[in-house]
């Protein structure tokens, strides 16, 4: 072989010597690496789903929805709006067809009136027993609850309560059993929406629980009860713990001293395989509903309710403010 030919074979045998080493190496560096995994993690993966998100047709719920809205459109997470639905049948009816994918729930309704059982008074236990339930039976997932406890309540003017010395229940029970005259609008008429009038932890289970009867009822839309009450046209009526207008009305919460009503702590409850699809939802919504208090909540309700903001405004700017989003 010449000095010619002997130059090329080596420099051949080189470079076949130097393709084997680095194929050898990659194969050694990459042979704990699964197929097609990507070797750093993923940053703001998109999310192949939108997650369509109901409410009842009250101030508190609407602001509610609007909160979930807007902190996990600001996440990325697409969604659509179905708010204000109706009443507690309509949406959870709308939850369990899969028409929507969230709303959020009150543990005291899914106690009583979705599953039968008993009154439970400790938020904590309420929550537990109603998630696990509803889990198992039904594939929903309770996230985590609301400080604020929107309760049932009765309420009467505050002058009235004072002048009639009740400040309990069990006082208003009592001044009607006696025959107490009743203040405006002269008969002991007391003010209900529709669903607080038929439900088993609402008006009917309440005289039951306390043993005595009105007048009358009047079954009218939640909106109206405040001002007929304030008005002088309701001698009582049906509340919710956390509305802005009780405070705004001189209204007065009657101590609910028999422990009637149970506890209802709010929830943002969402579809398993959506959650599953979509596990930033609980990351996103958990904070939000660990950080909303009575009062908080109760001032939210004040400023759509009295200022005439809109749910979605008052839901941004709190979100805002309490640095949720950007």
């Amino acid at each position: 072989m010449n000095l010619k030919r002997l130059t090329v074979f080596m420099m051949v045998l080189i470079m076949l010597f130097g393709a084997v080493f680095v194929i050898g190496c990659e194969t050694e560096d990459t042979a704990d690496l699964p197929d097609d995994e990507p070797t750093d993690d993923p940053v703001d993966e998109p999310v192949d789903i939108e997650v369509v998100i109901g409410s009842k047709e009250f101030t508190e719920s609407l602001i509610l929805s609007q909160l979930a809205i807007i902190a996990l459109e600001h996440n990325g997470i697409p969604t659509v709006d179905e708010t204000g639905l109706g009443g507690t049948v309509v949406a959870r009816d709308a939850l369990e067809g899969g028409e929507i994918d969230l709303y959020w729930e009150y543990t005291g309704t899914a106690l009583i009136n979705y599953f039968g059982f008993d009154v439970i008074t400790d938020p904590e236990e309420c929550y537990q027993l109603v998630k696990e339930t509803d889990l198992e039976r039904n594939n929903l997932v309770w996230l985590d609850y609301t400080q604020f406890n929107n309760t049932y309540a009765v309420m009467m003017r505050q002058a009235d309560a004072e002048a009639l010395g009740i400040t309990s229940i069990s006082d208003l029970a009592a001044a009607i059993n006696e025959g107490v005259d009743a203040p405006d609008p002269g008969s002991w008429i007391f003010g209900s929406n529709h669903e607080y009038s038929t439900r088993d932890d609402g008006y009917p289970g309440m005289l039951e629980h306390y043993d005595f009867e009105f007048d009358s009822v009047e079954v009218m839309d939640y909106g109206i009860l405040y001002p007929a009450l304030r008005d002088g046209n309701l001698a009582a009526s049906m509340a919710f713990a956390t509305d802005g207008r009780i405070a705004a009305f001189n209204l007065l919460v009657l101590e609910d001293d028999l422990n009637f009503h149970p506890v209802y702590n709010c929830s943002p409850v969402v579809r398993g395989e959506v959650l599953e699809a979509a596990p930033q939802i609980a990351d996103i919504l958990n904070p939000i509903a660990r950080a909303l208090d009575d009062e908080t909540m109760s001032y939210l309700n004040m400023l759509v309710d009295e200022e005439d903001y809109l749910p979605s405004e008052v839901a941004e700017d709190w979100l805002s403010e309490q640095g949720f989003i950007e």
